[in-house]
């Protein structure tokens, strides 16, 4: 089997959780051949080979091209919820939950610094916005998103409490029963965060959270798709100029809600039981999955 993950201009833990997790749990099944197996991501959608054999374990339609029309070379295993379940045309009972939830089944064991913070953007905020100058300000701990998985999962399991505008953030932090509080995100990524939360009876509720530079306030602003947001995506000398040359008070502002999310508004966990129940419905599918399929063994 081929391991399919999405990778865009940097790493990102939520995509490479898929790289890390895997093989901790089925073995050495990904060799690069053959079958795709599609897990963790919003990575349910058009383009793929109509010649493959497309096996889902947990992903989710993120509402970025048209759905895929399901035919006899997909095999869905599961989805994130219920969704991704409406858009593909699939049976509720298919609606399990995300598979980063299947990091409970290694036994990482939560260790919070009392009174400790940690605020994780979303990975393309990294590069244009100022946000380790505003966590610093706001004595927060900066999660970087882009960082090695080992690194993310060691501060999101030791904080006491965890801000995150990356939904991976909150996935993995209320698999490890870390709670933590949801930052906006751009309103294209919100379907994948009501997706997930339809599953464990989760209610997202954004707080709200300013851009920490201009370049990110000018990339909010320009039209989705236009000549202008192409231009302010792109990693150069001049957009890198409009990041940089942010005044200090600006930072401070984003500091300071940083500051006001920790303090004032109460941190979301799913109930033990919603959790455990898709835990536990995952297991049977690794387990259907090694026999199913004649490949892996569930090593954990």
């Amino acid at each position: 089997m081929e391991l399919y993950a999405y990778r865009g201009a940097s790493p990102n833990f939520g995509d490479e959780l898929n790289h890390w997790l895997w093989p901790r749990l089925l073995g050495e099944v990904f060799d690069g051949t053959g079958d795709l197996f599609i897990g963790i991501g919003s990575t349910i959608m058009t383009g793929f080979s109509p010649k493959r054999r497309k096996v889902v374990f947990g992903a989710g339609y993120g509402g970025y091209t048209e759905p895929p029309e399901l035919d006899a070379l997909w095999d869905v295993y599961f989805v994130r919820g219920k969704l991704s379940a409406t858009a593909l045309g699939l049976d509720e009972d298919k609606a399990i939950g995300d598979a980063g939830i299947l990091i409970r089944s290694l036994g990482i064991v939560r260790q919070a610094v009392p009174g400790s913070v940690a605020f994780m953007p979303h990975w393309e905020s990294v590069w244009p916005g100022r946000w380790e100058q505003a966590c610093r300000l706001a004595d927060v701990q900066f999660i970087d998103p882009t960082a090695p998985v080992d690194t993310v999962l060691a501060a999101i399991a030791g904080a006491e409490l965890l801000l995150t505008e990356a939904m991976h953030g909150a996935i993995i932090a209320d698999s490890l029963r870390t709670p933590w509080v949801a930052a906006s995100p751009e309103p294209k990524h919100r379907m994948k965060w009501n997706d997930w939360g339809s599953v464990l009876g989760l209610h997202i509720d954004w707080a709200h959270l300013p851009r920490s530079s201009w370049l990110e306030q000018a990339q909010r602003i320009a039209p989705r798709g236009s000549v202008l947001a192409g231009q302010l995506s792109a990693r150069r000398r001049a957009t890198s100029t409009l990041r940089d040359l942010t005044p200090t008070w600006w930072v401070e502002r984003a500091a300071h809600h940083l500051h006001k999310l920790a303090t004032t508004h109460s941190p979301r966990l799913s109930s033990d039981a919603a959790l455990d129940t898709a835990h536990a419905r995952m297991r049977e599918q690794l387990g259907h999955f090694v026999r199913r399929e004649g490949i892996g063994r569930v090593l954990v």
